[in-house]
């Protein structure tokens, strides 16, 4: 049976039974009537959005006064994709479903039911139609600062703040190419529609000037990534040290962690006087 005879089948079935309207808690919260259509917005290939389901209702029902969906399944997915059901009589139900990682960009639906397990409670079934768009442009990154001077063998030390701008939460890996023998990989866990900062260190053991490439790449799907490239000098003069004090760690006797605080400081003024000129 072709997937849009079979959803037109369930809405009878449904519309038989006098479904009633339900909540949906996540990507946001919304009311979903048997047979509507609800846009979840962007995602990217190979990621998961989570539709959750409040199983309780106030209205319907044997009594008139509401009850307790059991589950929620996808009945019809894109070929290529995949999906998770609800736990059966959880709370809420949450169903997954996640986009072919090879998925061409354009537009995808899938459609979700919320079971009454064998209309115990009279509530009938409701069907609904999650749309989706699926993107490469659902991530975005920001690197500060973009030049940093340390001594050999110290870390520079870059603040990377993703963007995740699709309905999918999603991991991404910070890592970095152009630095010999430096081979570091840090994960950063974004929620969707939302921003997190995370320190990232790249170590030169040379006194030399580095020109690396700050990588963020989806756990999902290699097709959704950014990168920037920053500048790092590495050297052992004394204004490099005092620079490098207030980016690099330093190992040193507790009584002289005075004097290092102060060369941090005066370290900081230098490089803003740097910056500005």
């Amino acid at each position: 049976m072709r997937a849009s005879s079979f959803f037109l089948t369930l809405l009878v079935i449904s519309a038989i039974a006098v479904a009633v309207p339900v909540r949906m808690t996540a990507p946001f919260e919304q009311a979903v009537n048997n047979g509507d259509e609800v846009y979840l917005g962007a995602i990217g290939p190979g990621q998961t959005v989570e539709v959750r389901i409040d199983p309780i209702v106030t209205t319907g029902g044997i009594y008139g006064q509401g009850g307790k969906y059991d589950m929620a399944q996808v009945i019809y997915e894109p070929k290529g994709w995949s999906s998770e059901p609800s736990m059966l009589y959880g709370n809420p139900l949450q169903v997954k479903i996640t986009a072919d990682k090879d998925a061409p960009e354009g537009e995808y639906y899938a459609d979700v039911a919320v079971i009454d397990e064998n209309n115990g409670e009279k509530l009938g079934n409701v069907t609904f139609r999650v749309r989706m768009n699926v993107t490469w442009d659902v991530l975005d990154m920001d690197v500060t600062p973009a030049s940093v001077v340390v001594g050999p063998g110290q870390p520079a030390q870059y603040a990377i703040t993703v963007t995740n701008k699709g309905a999918a939460s999603d991991t991404y890996n910070v890592s970095s190419t152009g630095v010999k023998r430096w081979e570091f990989v840090k994960p950063i866990y974004v929620p969707a529609r939302s921003s997190r900062t995370v320190d990232y260190e790249i170590t030169g053991y040379e006194e030399s000037s580095y020109n690396p490439t700050i990588r963020v790449v989806s756990v999902s799907s290699p097709n959704i990534h950014e990168e920037r490239n920053v500048t790092f000098t590495a050297r052992s003069d004394l204004i490099g040290d005092y620079i490098a004090t207030g980016h690099g760690t330093l190992i040193f006797p507790v009584f002289e962690a005075p004097i290092y605080g102060l060369a941090g400081i005066i370290g900081a003024a230098i490089q803003s006087y740097q910056s500005i000129w």
